[in-house]
Order: C-alpha cells, then sequence, then structure tokens
C-alpha cells in the first residue's frame, strides 16, 4: 500500500471508531440497502456515479449485517448495449406477485453452469477471450437450447476499470442491526480492509463461479416518492459474491 492509501486509511480508522462508538443509529434509508447507506451518510460520503471509490476516491466502501448470509456486492453496473436491462426483463422476466403487470427477474449465477429460473431460462456467464467480453447467456430449458435473440456483455476493458479503480482498496463493515418502533437501526462494530484484487484474478474467480452474477430487475415497493411505487426499478444487476468466499479473493487486514 502506497503512502497516499496509508493516508487515507488512517483518516478512515479515526472516523470509523467516532462512528463505532455512537452505539445503535436510526436508519433513515428504506430496503436492504439501508446499512450502507447509512455508513455512508454518517461517514460524510454522497452519493454519485463517478468511477472513483467512496471513501476519499481510493477506498470503496461495502456494508454488511452481522450473522447475515447476504451476498456482498463488488460492483454494480448494467451491461451493454445500453438498455439491455430492459429488453431482457421484458423477455425473460416474470410477473410481479405484487404488482400483477410489472415483470421483474431476480436471479444469480455464475460461469461454472447454467442455473434454472422459475423452471423456464437457464442463465450463464460466458468468458470469451478472443472478443475481450464477458456475455450473458440464456438457455431455454424445455427445448435445452440457446435463446440468441438477446445480446448482452461486458466489455473486458469496462470491467478492468472498475476493478482498479474501485475494487483495488474495499473496506468491508459489519454492524448488528435491530428494529424498534418500526424504524431499524444499526451499530458498525468492525471493519475490514480488502486487498489484491486483480482484472486477472477477477476473470478466474468467475471461471470457478466463486464471483457471481445478479440480476434485480424489479420494482420500487418502499420509497419516499409515492408515484415510483409499482414502478420498474433496476437495483443494481451486478457481480458479487459471497462473505464466505472473501478469503478466497482477498488479503484481507482488520481494522481496529
Amino acid at each position: 500500500m502506497d503512502l497516499e492509501y496509508e493516508s487515507i486509511l488512517e483518516e478512515f480508522k479515526a472516523e470509523f471508531k467516532k462512528l463505532r462508538e455512537l452505539g445503535f443509529i436510526d436508519s433513515k434509508r428504506f430496503h436492504d440497502t439501508g446499512i450502507g447507506k447509512t455508513a455512508e451518510d454518517m461517514l460524510g460520503i454522497f452519493e454519485n456515479n463517478d468511477k472513483s471509490a467512496d471513501y476519499k476516491g481510493l477506498i470503496e466502501l461495502k456494508s454488511a449485517r452481522a450473522l447475515s448470509d447476504a451476498m456482498v456486492t463488488l460492483f454494480t453496473k448494467s451491461p451493454d448495449p445500453k438498455g439491455i436491462n430492459n429488453v431482457i426483463r421484458n423477455t425473460f422476466g416474470y410477473l410481479d406477485g405484487e404488482f400483477k403487470d410489472a415483470k421483474i427477474l431476480h436471479t444469480t449465477f455464475s460461469a461454472d453452469k447454467f442455473n434454472t429460473c422459475k423452471g423456464k431460462y437457464g442463465f450463464l456467464l460466458e468468458i470469451d477471450n478472443i472478443n475481450k467480453k464477458i456475455f450473458i447467456r440464456v438457455k431455454d430449458l424445455e427445448t435445452n437450447s440457446l435463446d440468441n435473440s438477446v445480446t448482452a456483455y461486458y466489455p473486458f476493458d469496462k470491467l478492468k476499470d472498475i476493478i482498479e479503480h474501485k475494487c483495488r482498496y474495499i473496506i468491508f463493515i459489519e454492524a448488528d442491526h435491530k428494529k424498534e418502533n418500526g424504524k431499524e437501526l444499526f451499530k458498525f462494530n468492525s471493519a475490514i480492509l480488502l486487498s489484491g484484487l486483480t482484472f486477472d484474478k477477477f476473470l478466474d474467480y468467475i471461471r470457478q463461479g466463486i464471483i457471481k452474477y445478479d440480476f434485480r430487475l424489479g420494482v420500487y415497493r418502499k420509497t419516499k416518492n409515492i408515484k415510483l411505487i409499482g414502478k420498474h426499478h433496476d437495483h443494481g444487476s451486478g457481480f458479487r459474491i459471497l462473505k464466505g468466499d472473501l478469503d478466497k479473493v482477498f488479503i484481507k487486514y482488520k481494522i481496529d
């Protein structure tokens, strides 16, 4: 780690110590993302779509509830070409249980085998070294044949840029949580620095099925803007990893 990162890490340690000493904090956010957004709010990090990392532009922050088996999101980004997620939703999605007219698509898959989504379609990541892209392949499970009606992919160069700028150093924060008067409260208690991920390793872990992919094409259910409820919403399709596999992918350093 270079001197610039060491200096910023020390700043984070001091700020996280103050955050930890606050005890339980009222989350003013909705959804499962409440924990991450609450941590960012308390650390003075504003939401943006910049390609730089969350904290001081150099360290990406990830959060999870303690004892949760939820997957950790490495990063979210819609595949190319632009607008393809809507095409994928309309072509392979299924009707939402609550909002009957809205199609959604929630499914997790990897590169080692096709998954099964609602017994109708199978999804797979395919690494194409010749064209330097990761393709999302879809199989019709009834006919056991590939569906080539939709082409979605991630160019290597775009993924490499994200890995180098947003996944070089990641701080993974865990928090205890409880509910009081219908509100969720968080107590941030531990932080671990994750490093060592390169683009070549990223591809290798995808091949092994350790790094997975999620479509989270849903609808708004809880939001301050009631006009959005029931409307289509991309909750952040992207690459994820099980908490238990973090040791396989990263070098870990506990932050006191």
